[in-house]
């Protein structure tokens, strides 16, 4: 691995201080179909890699998983600490690339929005598939930066700059400061089929931070906004190419 884990990286900077209809309904969309696709059966071992302050994991808890989350940073494992207050989830320390756990000891691993923070997301690829019972399965969730809107958004831009209306700031199109990978559907699909039988791929919203976007859907009522912002998520389903969140389901191949 090149370059330096960050150890004391913390999540304040995830939700921004303005949450317009399309971004609440991205974060609460995204958590659900993962939660929907790792399907924990009673019992089964999960680890949720990149867990952050483990809510994804202990709601697999509740689902019936013993949920195991796994993460680099020294603040978000006390995080986590302090939210888990019934013991149903352990909680190790560790890195993607390097998993501190046995072959074959998982019936399923999860990661949720982490793998574009990773320093080598392909090693870590590898050691899910590692820690993966030969019938088990990874899911993976990752933000899509080739969707329509991040299209959309780069095209606004250019346009913008032209006639000098472009403002000098980093725009929701562009990877995060604390992000190592730029991820769409090719890179996503091209790392996962050299380690996994691919069983699913779908996409989860669109239009997601589109140029006025949210602030167009944030003047209309609540219930229209929901019917449209539930329409497309419907069409992304079927594109996941276009759609911005990829999810993508996975067995270990041989």
């Amino acid at each position: 691995m090149q370059g330096k884990v960050d150890l004391n990286w913390d999540d304040d900077g995830v939700v921004p201080e303005k949450v317009y209809p399309d971004t609440a309904f991205i974060f609460t969309r995204m958590a659900e179909a993962t939660w929907e696709m790792v399907a924990p059966s009673q019992g089964e071992r999960v680890l949720d890699i990149g867990c952050g302050r483990a809510v994804d994991a202990l709601e697999l808890a509740r689902r019936g998983g013993k949920a195991v989350g796994l993460d680099p940073s020294g603040k978000m494992i006390r995080e986590a600490k302090g939210y888990i207050s019934d013991g149903k989830v352990a909680l190790v320390r560790g890195v993607g690339e390097a998993l501190p756990f046995k072959k074959h000891c998982m019936d399923k691993v999860m990661c949720k929005g982490a793998l574009d923070h990773f320093l080598d997301p392909a090693m870590t690829m590898e050691e899910m598939a590692r820690v993966l019972k030969p019938e088990g399965e990874a899911i993976i969730a990752i933000a899509n930066f080739e969707s329509l809107s991040c299209r959309l958004g780069r095209l606004w831009y250019l346009i913008a700059k032209r006639f000098n209306r472009a403002k000098d700031e980093r725009t929701p199109w562009q990877i995060p400061p604390d992000h190592t990978c730029k991820f769409d559907y090719r890179l996503l699909t091209h790392l996962a089929d050299r380690h996994f039988q691919v069983k699913e791929t779908i996409g989860i919203s669109l239009l997601w931070t589109a140029p006025y976007w949210g602030k167009t859907l944030a003047l209309l009522p609540q219930r229209v906004s929901a019917t449209i912002l539930a329409l497309l998520d419907r069409i992304a389903r079927s594109f996941p190419s276009l759609s911005d969140v990829i999810i993508i389901k996975g067995s270990p191949k041989g």
